[in-house]
């Protein structure tokens, strides 16, 4: 993709967007940015983050004021794990809290005011409805619907977990979602491929390339076996460039009751290394479950390999058809502001990323964000 598409792109951003909210009523937000203001240096972009983060909070106070028998209702579940709930609602509020941290004084001054080292009950007094100037009422609107979703979306897996794990809570410090990053440091990660020749892998690769980004692709065993062999070594160093490959197993099945798990990981890992071997060929490279799904002997395996789990906490849910290129690249934006720092989450055997990236990119261009250079992570 060309620079010259930048605009297109960026104009199709700004094109109507519909919002579903946690009752299924369609809210159409016609003609408005998703932000009312530019994002041109680091105080615009603290003072969308912290907006952003006020509205999380409205949302997120609501679900923390439910009974457990309305909050397994609201999640469509038939029981929750209370405890893993109440565990990610906590690293949550310390989260919100450390990144209000970071915020700095002139963009707490701005819009909405607030202290310096606010705690989550001074915060959680701001009322937005009101002190939000008419213009921003669509924003508003739109921002709040889309952490109904977004809130309900995260308690329900961690009221899955550990029955069923995911990204949402790490068993160790060896599994990394990106919420200790340094601030405003973003990663730049792709699950699934490669794909055949001239497909969307490489496809994505020519705008990574075209922008001067990188990023870890995860790939599949049977995936990248079979590129390889209608391909050669030299052509797929060639290909993934600066770009990190690392495992995603040998196939896409979820890992935490997969009785062939290590064989999984351990072909894959061998398969990698015979084209990008690292200094040591005995490594395990870091490895990224399916769907999240892994089990404590999976840890522990890695753990005794002085290797790495990469999860995420940034997922862009491009795979999904009911989220068009504009509603993907909107929520990117939103959750990169909401948690200032963290590991993308994308897949390159789908086309979606090809045009997100260039909006993502394009949006914050002005501001100091940094993307992480997958080789020195």
């Amino acid at each position: 993709m060309k620079k010259s598409s930048n605009s297109i792109c960026f104009m199709l951003f700004l094109m109507p967007l519909f919002f579903f909210g946690a009752n299924g009523a369609k809210v159409d937000i016609m003609d408005t940015e998703p932000w009312p203001l530019k994002m041109e240096s680091n105080l615009s972009f603290d003072i969308a983050s912290k907006c952003e983060m006020l509205v999380f909070i409205e949302v997120f106070n609501s679900y923390d004021s439910l009974s457990e028998s309305v909050l397994t209702q609201r999640v469509a579940l038939k029981s929750v794990n209370t405890e893993s709930v109440a565990q990610w609602k906590e690293a949550t509020k310390t989260r919100i809290l450390l990144n209000f941290n970071q915020l700095s004084d002139a963009a707490l001054k701005e819009l909405i005011p607030i202290s310096k080292n606010s705690n989550w009950n001074a915060l959680s007094l701001a009322t937005l409805e009101q002190q939000f100037p008419s213009t921003f009422n669509a924003w508003y609107v739109a921002t709040k619907l889309f952490y109904e979703d977004y809130v309900k979306e995260q308690i329900r897996l961690a009221a899955l977990f550990p029955k069923i794990t995911s990204e949402i809570i790490p068993f160790s410090d060896i599994e990394i979602q990106g919420h200790n990053f340094t601030d405003k440091n973003f990663l730049l990660t792709f699950d699934d491929g490669p794909t055949l020749g001239n497909g969307n892998t490489d496809k994505l690769i020519q705008v990574l390339d075209t922008y001067s980004l990188s990023g870890m692709f995860f790939v599949l065993g049977d995936n990248f076996e079979k590129r390889l062999k209608a391909s050669s070594k030299q052509a797929l160093q060639e290909l993934y460039g600066e770009n990190r490959l690392l495992s995603h197993g040998k196939v896409h099945k979820a890992h935490q009751k997969y009785a062939e798990w290590q064989a999984s990981i351990d072909d894959t890992n061998t398969l990698i290394q015979n084209v990008f071997p690292t200094e040591n060929k005995n490594d395990l490279l870091y490895f990224r479950p399916p769907y999240g799904q892994r089990n404590t002997d999976m840890v522990a395996y890695f753990t005794d390999k002085k290797s790495k789990i990469i999860l995420w906490n940034i997922d862009s849910r491009d795979w999904s058809a009911k989220l068009n290129v504009q509603q993907v690249a909107q929520r990117e934006i939103k959750l990169m502001l909401l948690w200032r720092k963290g590991i993308l989450l994308f897949h390159d055997i789908h086309s979606k990323v090809q045009e997100v990236l260039p909006i993502v990119h394009e949006y914050f261009k002005d501001t100091e964000i940094i993307w992480m250079k997958p080789r020195d992570f």
